[in-house]
């Protein structure tokens, strides 16, 4: 099963292609069927609902994570939802990551206030994990779109580690099973940490890549005691959806916004582009091969399948455009409309001809921030 959404699972793997896809839309979740080489939308689910994040845990089990009602679980595949919020204490989720943490079967969500959740029985209850917000920098976590607070933007597992990206405020990682927080150091000013997106990979011990959505791409090549940041091209600052290919580590696809949001309101566009790099961030190759070129649209989600001896690549934008390269990115074709697939509100914010909005356009900008986007031309 292939899961794409803004803040879920981005990496699936399998023996041989899926036939099935869940996309985590504003309106709701849908179902994709692939019959004949062709894919059609089968089924929705949680109509009305902002899907922020989908998961899935070893067992089958489907987790939804919502802007503003919790936590949705299905174990019918996604044709039926229960909601499973006994705990929570926040309910605008805007990550979820189910998987193994230290040998254990988890799930976790994070909101917006950042605090992190944990369930240990599939989501039939919740506990939070209040160390996450007992690490230094936690007064500085903030966010530019009203009411400016921080979220947790990502959730990752990598071995007896948990890792949590802030968006903004920075890279933390646990070690004790969430009893405690390290920060690492992405930058010593926590608004310069607007952590999208982590990576990591079984075959680079050591190594972090993390879409960084203010400085660009940056990297750690010894568990993020030092970083560097990745130079990307012209017309590429704003990086958001980030995945790795399981088979090759060293090849990263990225999704990037020309600009930075500011930006996009000014002109009406974002010019959302894909890339490529084979040299793990190095250098980076954008592109094109049935992808739309200088599109209003941002692609929001990434998500990367791979199986026995094959590999599949899907993009989703804010206009709910789903897109599948079955030849690493060479060239793509469009094999579903749903409804936007979005980080927050961009796709309001990225529609035509729209009417300002308080939780899009006021924004609020630290100083190194809004100095380095009114460098930036619209």
């Amino acid at each position: 099963m292939i899961l794409i959404s803004n803040g879920g699972t981005n990496i699936c793997t399998s023996d041989e292609p899926s036939d099935t896809i869940v996309v985590g839309t504003v309106d709701g979740v849908a179902i994709l069927k692939r019959d004949g080489g062709q894919w059609t939308v089968a089924d929705k689910g949680l109509r009305g609902c902002f899907i922020s994040a989908v998961t899935r845990s070893e067992n089958g089990a489907l987790f939804a994570a919502s802007h503003g009602i919790g936590v949705a679980r299905s174990l019918d595949q996604g044709h039926t939802w229960t909601w499973v919020n006994n705990g929570l204490n926040h309910f605008d989720l805007w990550s979820a990551r189910a998987g193994k943490l230290q040998g254990r079967d988890v799930v976790c969500v994070g909101s917006l206030p950042a605090h992190l959740y944990i369930s240990e029985n599939q989501g039939d209850t919740w506990r939070e994990l209040p160390a996450l917000r007992e690490v230094r920098s936690v007064a500085r976590w903030c966010f530019p779109p009203a009411p400016h607070v921080g979220h947790v933007k990502d959730i990752v597992f990598d071995g007896d580690r948990l890792m949590v990206g802030i968006e903004i405020g920075g890279l933390l990682v646990s070690e004790d099973f969430g009893n405690s927080f390290a920060e690492l150091p992405v930058d010593p000013n926590p608004v310069e940490c607007d952590i999208h997106r982590i990576i990591v990979h079984k075959d680079r011990p050591g190594r972090i890549i993390v879409a960084n959505g203010i400085v660009g791409v940056m990297s750690s090549q010894d568990d993020g005691r030092s970083w560097t940041k990745s130079a990307t091209p012209p017309h590429a600052e704003y990086p958001d959806a980030i995945v790795v290919d399981q088979r090759d580590p060293d090849v990263v696809y990225l999704s990037v916004g020309d600009g930075w949001p500011p930006h996009w309101y000014a002109r009406g566009r974002a010019r959302g582009k894909i890339l490529r790099s084979r040299d793990a961030g190095g250098t980076w190759e954008r592109l094109l091969g049935g992808l739309p070129n200088g599109q209003r649209a941002l692609f929001s989600a990434l998500t990367v399948e791979t199986w026995n001896d094959g590999s599949a690549l899907y993009a989703a934008d804010t206009d709910g455009q789903i897109f599948e390269s079955r030849d690493g990115g060479d060239s793509w074709t469009i094999i579903a409309d749903v409804a936007p697939v979005s980080k927050g509100e961009f796709y309001r914010a990225l529609v035509k001809d729209r009417t300002k909005l308080a939780n899009v356009d006021d924004l609020a900008l630290s100083d190194a921030a809004a100095k380095r986007f009114n460098a930036t031309p619209a």
